[in-house]
């Protein structure tokens, strides 16, 4: 049974005469009866009683009758919402968010989305950067927020950079930083390489590590009470505005800074919710 038998007997069901249904649908008489006979071989029962002057159906046919009527809702519904999903997006979204984005940004940008798109359902896991990336190739996240450039070969988008920075409560000198007490944040593997290289490009000898955070806001009340010095994201700054940031430099001078991309698939406009995401973030940065 397709959605031509199901014309078929809505116009048959209406008319109750078959030569009156073959002028409605351009179709021979033989032609129907054929098809009538087939629909009844299968489902196996009489759906319709033969009648002088016309056709009656049967219980049997009535209720097929019926499921034709709740096909064709059925199918008018899903097309209505098709074409509604373009300007009222809904369905789940799961993004993955590097921790400073996500403390620094994502309130902000998940308020103004959710009340452009209340249908859409987020849900958000913020950690390091090489484990979400990981999940996302994975397929664990939709889109995936973070920082460092990744060998994607989909689609992606620049959102903004973040320069790298020596927060100290008392000041310093550089010359001498090996000899200051260092409170180690225990970040991605990928930005601690990005340290590692900035330190031993300027100082033989490793930091004199006294303390050890896996927390980025423990760090710097490390800092607060003058236990040393950390190197974060400048943005990590915002939360005590009484420690300068020292922006950390390369050898050429230029300052290190960090990129934050968001990633996607190709395919992502098939998802309204994707699609939404991304236009919003787009229509941002």
């Amino acid at each position: 049974m397709d959605s031509k038998d199901i014309l078929l007997l809505k116009t048959l069901y209406e008319e109750k005469n078959i030569t009156h249904t073959a002028k409605r649908l351009f179709i021979s008489q033989p032609a129907i009866t054929d098809r009538l006979k087939r629909l009844e071989t299968e489902f196996g029962t009489t759906l319709f009683i033969r009648q002088p002057r016309g056709i009656r159906f049967t219980s049997a046919g009535e209720l097929v009758y019926q499921y034709c009527l709740r096909t064709e809702k059925g199918y008018q519904e899903v097309r209505s919402t098709l074409s509604d999903l373009e300007t009222h997006p809904g369905g789940t979204l799961a993004i993955g968010c590097s921790n400073v984005f996500a403390k620094y940004h994502m309130p902000r940008l998940l308020s103004q989305f959710q009340k452009a798109c209340p249908e859409i359902q987020i849900h958000l896991q913020s950690g390091f950067t090489h484990n979400l990336y990981r999940d996302f190739l994975q397929g664990k996240f939709q889109v995936c927020i973070v920082r460092g450039d990744h060998n994607w070969t989909e689609e992606r988008k620049f959102l903004w950079q973040d320069a790298l920075c020596l927060f100290s409560r008392d000041p310093v000198d550089l010359d001498r930083l090996p000899e200051y007490p260092y409170i180690h944040y225990v970040t991605d593997p990928l930005l601690q390489d990005v340290l590692d290289d900035w330190w031993y490009s300027h100082y033989q000898e490793a930091p004199r590590t006294t303390i050890v955070t896996d927390a980025m806001d423990t760090a710097m009340k490390m800092v607060q009470q003058g236990l040393g010095f950390t190197l974060l994201s400048q943005s990590c700054g915002q939360d005590t505005p009484d420690i300068r940031p020292i922006p950390l430099t390369s050898r050429d001078g230029s300052p290190l800074m960090r990129k934050t991309w968001l990633y996607y698939r190709r395919d992502y406009r098939l998802v309204s919710s994707v699609k939404a995401f991304v236009d919003f973030m787009e229509s941002k940065y």
